[in-house]
């Protein structure tokens, strides 16, 4: 098989699994809980589950990918970087189920959920065993953790309506039903992992060592990029309150929604990228451009399709109630269509074993977000918090491409980026204009549509990345 052809069929897996993952996310947390949870308890949800979502990044702390290099590169065998990641991954894990079990005891009065929500936690516990990954992503076979993704998420949507339709008004057992799922989507990865054989191999000192030295500044500027990118709604409960964080995660969730493409497209694409630079700067040039071609096209679309018709989505997803929300999602929208282009540069930045400028990059965006945060949200609220997600991102693209540039000698920025641009600002003013008075549905139908024609006018079929199989050859040890 190709490899384009590979990655292809990775993403897909990927995509597919975390559409998935995110349907169940709106169904239980939109559809389902803006219904049937008060606002106040709805707020109350969505700060413990952004509180989840902060210390699952701390836990991965970098490991996964930095343990991927190594074995992509051939500086490492897989099964002792796995056992070395799923060592790091348990430590950190323990660190983040006290963390949150603390905040659960402090600002929540009511006992029962105190309980509920201690029990919760602990599924940072079991989030090292997501470290089996590693063997899947090397040889971007994505089959079973997307499998291992869809049983956990299914689990958390039986939970959730089941709960849902025993009444259940309170919080706590909703993000009980949560944590569940993703413990047994990690156990189950872990398994299909020692199936293959990946998992049983010794614990190595000095690999440990190694691998942890690799993975400090991608675990802290994952620490950096969870600030940015949940400090928002944290900060908003003690500022404006549970109403506030309520609206702002509504808005908050449908782009993070059109976020899965990068990130999943990315993390397929991280070990070509390491193997091209271990190659040579042109292929990794290559694979940069085509990369931030195709994701300038989806966030093209994604961006256009949430911004021109934020009002309507909101109240097709949550309801009438969230509508007002409408100009944060717009705001939103564009920070969104920033992240597309960054991951290419970001990716090329730490493939090519420069981390530590990805952590410079991602401390400077947190100390700007919070800082903007402290001013603007106590006056603006959740239009104040878009407003500062926009600014934090702007400055990681710009920031990402100037050192993707500097360190590696690559950049995916080159003509082909107009296309994309003209299509994003055509579909805006047709969403705005003849289709305005359209169902949402029909319009945004016809959004994708005229998007997919463009994309095969600007050549994006057949999907190609610009190397070969071949080129990437690389010796693993053993």
């Amino acid at each position: 098989m190709s490899l384009s052809r590979r990655v292809t069929g990775g993403a897909v897996w990927q995509l597919g699994a975390r559409l998935f993952s995110a349907s169940v996310m709106f169904v239980v947390t939109a559809v389902v809980l803006a219904r049937t949870l008060p606002e106040a308890e709805y707020g109350r949800f969505h700060f413990h589950l952004t509180l989840y979502l902060l210390v699952t990044s701390l836990v991965d702390f970098g490991v996964n990918r930095a343990a991927i290099r190594m074995v992509a590169a051939g500086e490492a065998a897989r099964g002792a970087a796995l056992a070395a990641a799923v060592r790091l991954k348990l430590l950190v894990g323990a660190l983040g189920f006290v963390a949150m079990a603390g905040v659960a005891l402090l600002v929540e009065p009511d006992g029962a959920s105190r309980l509920l929500l201690v029990i919760a936690a602990a599924h940072a516990l079991a989030h090292g065993f997501g470290a089996a990954s590693i063997g899947f992503e090397v040889d971007v076979r994505y089959r079973a953790p997307a499998t291992s993704a869809l049983v956990g998420q299914s689990l958390f949507l039986v939970a959730g309506l089941a709960l849902a339709a025993a009444g259940v008004r309170s919080a706590a057992p909703y993000l009980l039903a949560w944590a569940a799922g993703l413990t047994l989507q990690n156990l189950k990865l872990y398994a299909a992992a020692r199936a293959r054989g990946d998992v049983g191999g010794e614990v190595d000192r000095d690999l440990l060592v190694r691998l942890a030295r690799e993975a400090a500044p991608l675990g802290l500027s994952a620490i950096a990029v969870a600030i940015y990118y949940y400090s928002d709604t944290l900060m908003l409960r003690p500022f404006r309150g549970e109403e506030e964080v309520a609206r702002y995660s509504t808005a908050y969730r449908l782009m993070t929604f059109g976020l899965m493409t990068p990130v999943l497209f990315s993390q397929v694409v991280f070990p070509v990228f390491t193997r091209c630079r271990q190659r040579s700067t042109e292929l990794l040039r290559e694979v940069v451009r085509a990369s931030a071609f195709y994701l300038a096209l989806l966030g093209a679309l994604g961006g256009a399709v949430l911004g021109g018709l934020a009002p309507e989505l909101l109240e097709a997803v949550y309801g009438a109630t969230y509508r007002g929300a409408a100009p944060v999602l717009e705001v939103l929208a564009v920070a969104m269509v920033c992240v597309h282009l960054t991951y290419p540069h970001t990716t090329a930045l730490i493939a090519s074993g420069h981390a530590a400028d990805f952590t410079r990059i991602t401390a400077v965006a947190a100390v700007l977000n919070v800082g903007a945060n402290l001013i603007v949200l106590p006056r603006y609220g959740a239009e104040g918090a878009a407003a500062t997600t926009l600014g934090t991102e702007a400055f990681v693209l710009v920031a990402g491409v100037v050192l993707a540039r500097r360190r590696t000698g690559v950049t995916g920025l080159s003509g082909r980026l107009l296309g994309p641009a003209a299509l994003a600002a055509l579909l805006v003013v047709l969403l705005r204009g003849p289709l305005a008075g359209w169902h949402w549905g029909a319009a945004m139908a016809a959004a994708v549509t005229l998007a997919a024609g463009a994309a095969v006018l600007l050549g994006a079929f057949p999907f190609r990345l610009g190397v070969d199989e071949e080129h990437l050859a690389v010796e693993e040890v053993e």
